[in-house]
């Protein structure tokens, strides 16, 4: 596998690094080591115990075994070298390290490797009651589907002496293997089949940046070149048989192709100093994207300008403007290569647009304890090619005004105010909202020393009118209906310490959405001519409330005790009132509750013993699929030096 192999040589090249910095003093020796350049840290070894029967979303990112453990963590600075090292090794999927060095400020590197399992869901296809007309077909009923992720982030910067001149070096490569589920639909109208097959994947992204920047008087700039390119691997595109359908023969064809893509950037910044009154700052750049499969591509030009102006130390004006240009050049025709035919398609070009945003804003401090923030923004689209796409509008504008109070009336209590409202003329899409309003309050406060409260509400109002369906047989669009929505999110906290040894925290979170809109069902007369029926005022609603409690309590010096619990309960449902069964395919109701306790006690000569113990329970109780439990036990046995 790649990922073993690109793991393991990045291990190497890491810990090259590190040796190589450490090393670094002792080759040229022109200066002493100073007496108290001794590392400090930790490290530890242990085992971690993982019982994972029926697991289902209790284990969505927990690789299913018991394994051996280890890390360490470590920083020196034994000046002008500064080194560390974190590192983790739960299992050989979920492993993350965070290795750096520098040296005075002349060279600075850091490297981070992460990996991690993701457990995906087996969405079974095999339901009863299905009409006639459809087939559920499984090709891999037992498997399991799963992605292990790893990604690095190597950076290197170099700077000239005694010079303001850096150059850099960055370079990202993320890696997703495994199996996934993939499913689409074959046969033609009157015998459809939705088919389900296993489908392995070798994903490898990789990003590399090269830039300088440095001071020109006044004026700092950065210019970075960035090239990226995504490879799918083998199995990059699914085949399968076809039957005769509109015009094209029966034959087998490719389908869910996943392509190759790549992309060049050109970026540069330039800003003024930023401690003076008056600042500004610029950025421009031009990015090139291609599709090596389809031939489409994308030319984009960015621009930023930034202007900040504080006449007084009580006032700030701010003023910011973002240009956007998007320009797709694709084929006109699509081939379609089967085993024994060809087929040629017309394909529907994509839009291309010029979006401008100009921002002002304002802060103002009449009183030492209290802080006024204002700001409106204007953000307009233009649209390109938008003849096939009747739905979509050629223009679409957007203005959002702002208005925000801080304040803290007394040393112990803070308070935050914000409002906004949002205006959309023509929004793109159905689920955007033509005017929206947003308050959200929160404080802080601490009566007691040992006492903290906090409460954060926010709360959203959306509207629109004038919906826009398309009669997809006829072509004709139509418009209106219209769609409500409001959201309440609600976070509160408490945190005290009973004592000098403990200490109790307990939070609340409770978040729900409720909309009601007209949703359009398409209707097929045979002839072409049959109009949409609309379901008016269909409602969806979803809401979560969660409850933590954590506690640590210190008995002894030498005694450490944490515990934590979160028990989530969420719901949701959605039910139109068409005559079809799609309320059953839509409902939810699910209770997850996490649990963990952790004790460490302290030995001599710097040892330290640890034992956690870790749960995830699960229930769906709109169904059985996704039910499961984990337990973890981790022992493990730490030396500090």
């Amino acid at each position: 596998m790649r990922s073993c192999t690109l793991s393991a040589r990045l291990l190497k090249v890491g810990w090259l690094c590190l040796l190589l910095g450490v090393a670094l003093p002792a080759a040229g020796r022109a200066e002493k080591l100073p007496a108290d350049a001794t590392a400090e840290g930790s490290f530890y070894l242990g085992y971690r115990w993982v019982v994972d029967d029926d697991t289902g979303k209790a284990a969505e990112f927990q690789y299913p075994g018991s394994s051996l453990t280890l890390g360490i963590d470590t920083l020196a600075c034994p000046l002008p070298h500064r080194y560390h090292l974190h590192a983790e090794y739960r299992n050989e999927k979920d492993w993350y390290m965070d290795a750096g060095y520098a040296y005075k400020d002349l060279l600075m590197f850091r490297d981070l490797l992460v990996g991690v399992r993701h457990n995906l869901d087996h969405y079974d296809y095999l339901l009863p009651g299905a009409p006639p007309s459809l087939s559920y077909n499984d090709r891999n009923p037992d498997d399991d589907y799963f992605v292990d992720f790893a990604s690095n982030l190597f950076f290197l910067r170099l700077k000239a002496p005694d010079f303001p001149l850096h150059t850099f070096l960055k370079h990202r490569r993320v890696q997703r293997d495994g199996d996934i589920q993939q499913r689409f639909l074959l046969g033609s109208f009157g015998n459809l089949s939705m088919t389900s097959e296993t489908r392995a994947i070798d994903w490898v992204a990789d990003t590399v940046t090269l830039g300088a920047n440095s001071h020109l008087g006044p004026v700092e700039m950065e210019y970075q070149y960035e090239y990226s390119e995504f490879d799918p691997g083998g199995g990059s595109v699914l085949d399968d048989s076809y039957p005769a359908a509109f015009g094209r023969p029966a034959d087998i064809y490719p389908h869910d192709v996943v392509p190759e893509t790549e992309s060049t950037a050109n970026t540069l910044k330039m800003h003024t100093s930023y401690t003076g009154g008056v600042v500004g700052a610029a950025t421009l750049s031009n990015l090139e994207e291609k599709n090596n499969y389809s031939g489409t591509e994308a030319g984009i030009w960015k621009g930023a300008v930034d202007f900040r102006w504080l006449p007084d130390p009580v006032i700030g004006l701010f003023f910011k403007y973002r240009h956007k240009d998007l320009d797709l050049d694709q084929t006109d025709m699509l081939r379609l290569i089967g085993a024994a035919n060809i087929l040629t398609y017309p394909v529907r070009q994509g839009v291309s647009y010029d979006k401008d945003q100009f921002s002002l804003a304002a802060r103002y401090k009449p009183l030492k304890r209290l802080t006024l923030l204002s700001s409106y923004e204007f953000a307009t689209i233009e649209r390109k090619d938008v003849d096939d796409w009747e739905v979509l509008p050629e223009g679409t504008d957007t203005h959002t005004l702002n208005l925000t109070a801080q304040t803290r009336p007394f040393a112990s209590l803070k308070l935050k105010g914000q409002y906004e409202y949002k205006s959309v003329d023509d929004p793109a899409y159905n689920t955007e909202p033509e005017q929206s309003n947003q308050l959200r309050l929160n404080a802080t406060y601490t009566p007691l020393p040992w006492l903290t409260a906090f409460v954060d509400y926010v709360l959203t109002e959306t509207e629109r009118e004038d919906l826009r369906y398309l009669n997809a047989l006829s072509r004709v669009l139509l418009e209106g209906g219209g769609r409500d929505g409001r959201s309440d999110r609600l976070t509160a906290s408490l945190s005290c310490s009973v004592s000098e040894k403990a200490t109790i925290t307990g939070s609340w979170t409770y978040s729900r959405w409720d909309v009601e809109q007209d949703l359009s069902f398409a209707q097929w007369s045979g002839t072409g001519t049959g109009l949409p029926f609309i379901d008016f005022g269909s409602p969806y609603s979803d809401q979560a409330n969660s409850f933590s409690l954590s506690f640590q309590y210190v008995p002894r010096e030498d005694i450490t005790l944490t515990s934590e619990v979160v028990h989530t309960l969420s719901s949701g449902e959605f039910t139109p009132d068409t005559g079809l069964p799609l309320a059953s395919f839509s409902t939810m109701d699910a209770t997850e509750t996490l649990f963990s306790v952790e004790l460490a006690k302290k030995m001599p000569r710097n040892w330290e013993v640890g034992l956690r113990f870790y749960s995830d329970t699960y229930d769906d109780e709109s169904g059985a699929v996704l039910d499961g439990e984990l337990f973890v036990t981790t022992l493990t046995l730490k030396r500090y030096f």
